[in-house]
């Protein structure tokens, strides 16, 4: 088993690609490269964000903005929390929705804020009519914008009319709200910007609906080629067992890499062209797999999830085996996972 076994190839063309749809929705669009962009590798995303056309770089903190400047790049940025390493006279904006962050943003050198308006059921954010709260956010650090928010379950409708009131709390700053799904639905051209994550990287809406070109493919690697007995278990607490005699395949790519332990005995890969079924618990480092009569020799490649289009196993099977949403699934890559680039 080698180090490089589990692999995240990540398509920037695809991705750049997918940048530049969202961008042409819309007059401005902020590219969520936040958490490791969605795992897919912070730097290399966030470069194929702006060759795009992104026009800012949304990071999770103050740290992803620091690793953004130390590679060289200078565009605008936004700290969704105002937290991690200082940032003084780095031009790093920072998303603020109470008075204490604002304080935080300030310590850690941020040159704006984006106030958080709370569209619909957030978690944070100021309500669209709190003037008090606003004004005392803006004493502490320059508001640059509205940042709205809401729960998934807010109609996009009823998001846009809330920033639109908050909009009176300062007239003159620009305004954003909308993501994926609200550009999607058709939302957003009129505000200063869209913020999107999950598009950018393809990865599918809870329902299903594409959004992109997926531009990620995790692939592991065949260990060993066994036989195996009718009535022989495979794996912890031997949930399966083999109905016939036949040929099972050990494969990198367990828990710690990002497969749920759930898609056991649900769940098909691509081995050599051929779907094989995941049977028995996924283990922290490996699963087995059923192989049927396909020719399969350790080292030979197992994709577990890639491109609908070339026949390969997808999020969303995933997502509809685990009840997880696609984007929890694409962004819990392990750090063991090796990423490479392709364009």
């Amino acid at each position: 088993m080698t180090a490089d076994s589990r692999r995240l190839s990540v398509r920037l063309d695809s991705l750049a690609a997918n940048v530049r749809r969202y961008r042409e929705a819309a007059r401005g669009l902020i590219a969520c490269v936040d958490h490791d962009g969605f795992g897919h590798g912070l730097v290399p995303v966030a470069r194929a964000c702006l060759e795009g056309g992104a026009d800012l770089l949304a990071v999770a903190d103050f740290d992803e903005a620091l690793r953004l400047r130390d590679a060289g790049i200078a565009a605008p940025l936004l700290a969704l929390r105002p937290t991690g390493a200082v940032a003084d006279g780095l031009g790093v904006q920072a998303a603020v929705a109470t008075q204490r962050e604002a304080d935080d943003a300030t310590a850690l050198g941020a040159s704006g804020a984006h106030v958080v308006i709370d569209c619909g059921g957030a978690p944070r954010g100021i309500r669209p009519d709190d003037r008090g709260a606003f004004e005392a956010i803006a004493g502490a650090v320059p508001p640059v914008a509205l940042m709205g928010v809401a729960d998934a379950r807010t109609r996009h409708a009823a998001a846009s009319a809330a920033l639109h009131e908050a909009a009176a709390l300062a007239p003159e700053l620009s305004r954003h709200l909308h993501g994926t799904a609200g550009v999607l639905a058709g939302y957003g051209a009129d505000d200063a910007y869209v913020r999107v994550g999950r598009g950018l990287y393809g990865i599918p809406l809870p329902d299903g609906t594409s959004t992109g070109a997926p531009v990620a493919r995790l692939t592991g690697q065949v260990v060993t080629v066994k036989r195996i007995l009718a009535g022989e278990g495979v794996s912890y607490g031997y949930i399966y067992r083999a109905p016939e005699d036949g040929t099972i395949a050990l494969v990198t790519c367990g828990y710690a890499d990002g497969v749920p332990r759930s898609i056991g005995n649900r769940a098909t890969v691509l081995v050599d062209g051929c779907p094989a079924r995941v049977i028995g618990r996924v283990a922290m480092d490996v699963v087995v797999i059923d192989v049927g009569d396909a020719v399969v020799h350790a080292g030979d490649e197992v994709v577990f999830l890639g491109d609908p289009a070339a026949g390969e196993p997808t999020v969303s099977e995933w997502a509809s085996i685990t009840g997880f949403d696609p984007v929890e699934i694409a962004a819990a890559m392990g750090p063991r996972v090796v990423r490479s680039y392709t364009r």
